[in-house]
């Protein structure tokens, strides 16, 4: 709007705006400041869109004017209106239109009254207001401005009317120009003006970007508003009665500090509607519920995964500790198995060089062809043949000599001597390697009897042999020939068996 006195570069605001709220703006019927302004609203859901009595392109209306001499309480009555019902987009020239009209009338010249008329002085300070810049300003910031806020427990349905229709007042003090920030131009232009528009209000269906874009610019906002005439009102101070300039100076100063005292309650109030709008709007609400639930299943969802983290490390650590308890049973009992066995045959091995001693010595005594020629000797070889033959071989020997005592055999002294040659000589010996061999498949023919024989007669099973058999069947999953062979062959080998389990029992 263009003032009517001070820096011409001053941002426009809303400052025209009817400030009664059932006051409408339309395009159509507002001078050229006033279209300006509107087109500073474009975007906005608070546009108005008639004015009540709001004249046409010279900012006059073109209503009924009202006959001042008979209203009763003229104080009361908008300057606006005092003045022919002007625009609350009038420039400086509609009101001094305005106010001459207005003279044709209530003029003491032309009235017939006095010069202290109150509707003429009335008219003339509505004039001396609405045409200075700053007066019409501290004017529209206070006249029939409803400053309420909603209820905090205002119910939902209630909430997009009501506080739509209060932030639609509260847009009428919005600075919605500004200089922009880049280059001015020249030394001396005018700087360039930077627009600022209100995004909608919206409703329950609107986007949540366009909700905050909206909240965006309420936090950001700036008012106009000044309250130097409600201070002086309320300080009871009228500058233009001050005795001198000192006096005048000192009013002014307790205006000035009662206006910013308004000025913060203001902000505060504003910032008040803001903080409550946003913790009633049902869009919000349910964009932090659903921020709220998403967290609440993130946390949960990582809570999950810990638990089924440790869930499973618990089981790895019992499973690795069952299997080192099974490993370690399965040693226990190889070992068992394997010490018994070994006992078995230490046993066996002492019994048969017992045996083949006497049963040498006996021959010795006895005397026989190819004999030793002293006990010395005799002595020598069998205790070197009873060292260096093992289980499957020094039987045999006992064997040639006749097994035992009773039934001896002195003939098998020359075998025995032959024996001892060729393992001094350190060559082979066929008699010992067939001797070997033949131990070797009765070796084999026992154990095979013997697995059939507990295939006849089944034994329980241990759980040491119950986990080397589901080891075995795991390490063997595809069936097929010779599977349970080796199923069978496993178990024996890990355990030791000293009776091993055959195919069939597997």
């Amino acid at each position: 709007l263009t003032p009517a006195r001070g820096p011409s570069t001053m941002p426009p605001t809303l400052e025209s705006i009817n400030p009664s709220p059932s006051f409408t703006v339309s395009s159509a019927t507002v001078s050229s400041a006033g279209r300006r302004f509107v087109e500073l609203l474009t975007g906005s859901t608070f546009v108005p869109l008639v004015v009540e009595g709001v004249g046409g392109g010279n900012g006059v209306s073109s209503k009924k004017k009202l006959d001042l001499f008979s209203v009763d309480d003229i104080e009361n009555v908008s300057y606006y209106t005092i003045l022919g019902g002007l625009s609350f987009f009038c420039t400086p020239d509609d009101v001094k239109k305005a106010y001459h009209i207005a003279c044709l009338t209530y003029h003491p010249d032309k009235s017939g009254r006095d010069e202290e008329d109150p509707v003429f002085l009335t008219v003339k300070k509505a004039f001396d207001t609405l045409s200075d810049r700053d007066k019409k300003r501290a004017y529209d910031s206070s006249a029939n401005f409803d400053d309420s806020i909603p209820a905090k427990d205002l119910p939902e349905r209630k909430f997009y009317a009501a506080y739509g229709e209060c932030f639609e007042r509260n847009l009428r003090f919005a600075v919605l120009e500004k200089p922009s920030k880049g280059k001015s131009g020249r030394r001396g232009s005018k700087p360039k003006m930077e627009k600022i528009t209100c995004p909608p209000f919206g409703d329950d269906s609107t986007p949540l970007s366009q909700v905050e874009e909206f909240y965006s610019f309420w936090v950001r906002f700036e008012s106009w508003r000044d309250f130097t005439l409600v201070a002086s009102k309320k300080l009871n101070h009228d500058i233009d009665a001050a005795e001198d300039r000192w006096d005048k100076r000192r009013m002014q100063a307790e205006i000035d500090t009662e206006a910013k005292k308004m000025k913060r309650k203001e902000v505060e109030r504003v910032t008040m509607l803001v903080d409550q709008a946003r913790a009633a709007d049902p869009r919000l609400r349910r964009e932090k519920e659903r921020v709220r639930r998403e967290k609440e299943e993130k946390a949960n969802k990582a809570e999950r995964e810990i638990k089924e983290k440790a869930e499973r490390e618990a089981k790895a650590k019992e499973d690795a500790e069952k299997q080192a308890a099974e490993e370690e049973e399965e040693r226990k009992v190889r070992a068992a198995n394997l010490k018994l066995k070994k006992d078995k045959e230490k046993k066996a091995l002492r019994k048969a060089k017992n045996l083949f001693r006497k049963l040498a010595l006996k021959a010795f005594e006895t005397g026989c062809d190819g004999n030793w020629d002293s006990l010395v000797q005799c002595n020598e070889e069998v205790e070197m043949l009873a060292e260096k033959l093992d289980l499957l071989t020094l039987p045999a020997l006992s064997q040639a000599l006749g097994g035992s005592e009773e039934s001896l055999d002195t003939s098998g002294v020359q075998k025995v001597r032959e024996v001892y040659a060729s393992c001094k000589a350190g060559a082979e010996n066929a008699f010992l390697d067939a001797e070997r061999e033949k131990a070797k498949r009765k070796e084999e023919a026992d154990a095979k009897e013997a697995m059939d024989k507990a295939a006849r007669a089944p034994r329980p099973w241990t759980s040491a042999e119950r986990n080397a058999l589901l080891k075995a069947v795991k390490k063997n999953p595809v069936c097929g020939g010779g599977k349970w062979d080796i199923v069978a062959n496993y178990v024996n080998q890990t355990l030791a068996l000293p009776i091993p389990r055959s195919k069939d029992e597997c």
